[in-house]
């Protein structure tokens, strides 16, 4: 079962196994039974199943006694495909905010939302900074931004938005 690009909340993937999800994007797991020995790559193979994301288990950390937290780096090679889920938000945000879709004259929003998902993209890819071209995404990034707030205005769709974190 995919998760659609709006979704944002925890998943269960397994027992004391949970997921957060933003926009479509994993970004944390954690584990309830901190005791028991988990399989890696059977977890990424659940969070893919869920979101069509590769991913690998990043550091963890102790929350409390019997938790823990893991971070969650997304193949570099699916870059493209997160910034996508972003871009796709950003275009819901903006259809939320102003009841019309992004127009040509947008410069401002434009290269807000580019700059804020492009960083989180690099991050959730646990890219280091510097190493992409962030000019290169931009044109792909607009566009689809652009076409999907039309298309939620078109079809007079009314994106359920939270507010990020």
């Amino acid at each position: 079962m995919l998760t659609g690009t709006s979704h944002n909340g925890w998943n269960r993937v397994t027992s004391g196994l949970d997921v957060e999800v933003e926009h479509g994007v994993p970004v944390r797991i954690t584990n309830s039974h901190a005791k028991n020995h988990l399989n890696e790559r059977a977890i990424t193979n659940q969070v893919q199943q869920l979101t069509g994301l590769s991913v690998s288990i990043d550091d963890w950390i102790n929350i409390t006694p019997g938790e823990q937290e893991w971070s969650l780096c997304i193949d570099k090679n699916e870059f493209a495909e997160v910034l996508r889920r972003l871009a796709l938000a950003s275009a819901a945000l903006f259809v939320d905010r102003f009841h019309k879709p992004i127009g040509r004259n947008a410069i401002d929003w434009d290269n807000a939302e580019y700059n804020y998902d492009f960083n989180h993209a690099i991050e959730h890819c646990c890219i280091p900074y510097g190493t992409l071209n962030k000019d290169y995404y931009f044109d792909d990034y607009i566009q689809i931004m652009h076409e999907e707030s039309a298309r939620l205005f078109e079809e007079g769709i009314s994106p359920l938005v939270e507010a990020e974190q």
